[in-house]
């Protein structure tokens, strides 16, 4: 019988693949921290994952945002945890693309706000000041740290030309540029900003309207089966609760709510008025 069980075993294991039965969950992230933090962060929600769905999940970090997106595109990777910006940048190529579930932060929620920063004692006071400044922003696909931004620029009557653009890479970068005066200005997200440790010697000038916070998304060749274990999984961390506190304190997440792909028509917006849609 032990004989018997151990054969069914080994072409249950050999088999899955051409059954299109998933052994693992690639959950692909948006490398806006260094590798080495976002595998800290986000570790307990893969192991919590792992044990919701029954399946192995691994994490993958592109090498940076262009990547990631290419690599969301190509369905590289199960699931993806990104900002709005580059979601609707990726549905746009891969119809098939939905998002699973809407990321939670203590403070802001369900909204992504970014912010304008200068030196503490800046004589600079406002985003009408900017123009002929140079900015620091993170990334041509960040929504809080690029797109929403240069939106602001546009209602305050500067255009793209009317600014030096330099792109830092990754948020905290940002602020350092700020910091050590290689930049006049930055743009980055509100909530980073507010986590750095030298925030102290800045000042915030301006803010962007609110934006759908990150979503967590499928690929066009994640299995649907996966999808709807990983979306009720996600659903079950509901916002302020000791589930998903134990999953997701380290990652700076309170929970994930409900959402509709109609959500981010707001985004799709504002990225059409800054040239990146």
């Amino acid at each position: 019988m032990r004989k018997i069980l151990m054969v069914c075993l080994f072409l249950i294991l050999v088999m899955a693949p051409a059954m299109g039965i998933a052994a693992e969950i690639k959950f692909g992230l948006l490398p806006r921290l260094p590798e080495k933090q976002l595998i800290e962060m986000f570790t307990p929600l893969a192991k919590y994952l792992e044990k919701e769905t029954g399946m192995k999940v691994t994490l993958v970090i592109p090498k940076d945002f262009d990547t990631y997106t290419k690599q969301a595109i190509a369905g590289d990777f199960d699931i993806g945890f990104t900002n709005p910006n580059i979601y609707i940048t990726v549905k746009k190529a891969s119809p098939q693309v939905e998002p699973l579930a809407l990321a939670s932060e203590p403070g802001p929620g369900t909204k992504l706000v970014g912010v304008f920063i200068t030196l503490a004692d800046s004589p600079i006071k406002s985003i009408k000041e900017l123009k002929g400044k140079k900015i620091s922003f993170v990334d041509v696909g960040s929504a809080a740290g690029y797109v929403a931004q240069m939106l602001e620029l546009e209602k305050a009557g500067i255009k793209k030309d009317d600014i030096k653009i330099e792109f830092a890479g990754k948020p905290p970068k940002v602020g350092e540029a700020v910091r050590d005066g290689k930049a006049d200005a930055g743009g980055m997200p509100e909530p980073v900003f507010k986590r750095l440790p030298f925030e102290y010697m800045l000042k915030v000038i301006g803010k962007t309207a609110p934006l759908p916070n990150w979503p967590m998304h499928t690929t066009k060749k994640t299995d649907k089966a996966v999808a709807a274990k990983v979306k009720e999984a996600l659903l079950k961390l509901k916002p302020l609760t000791a589930t998903a506190e134990r999953a997701l304190k380290d990652a700076n997440l309170e929970g994930f709510v409900p959402t509709t792909d109609k959500d981010f028509d707001i985004m799709r917006d504002a990225a059409k008025a800054a040239g990146v849609f």
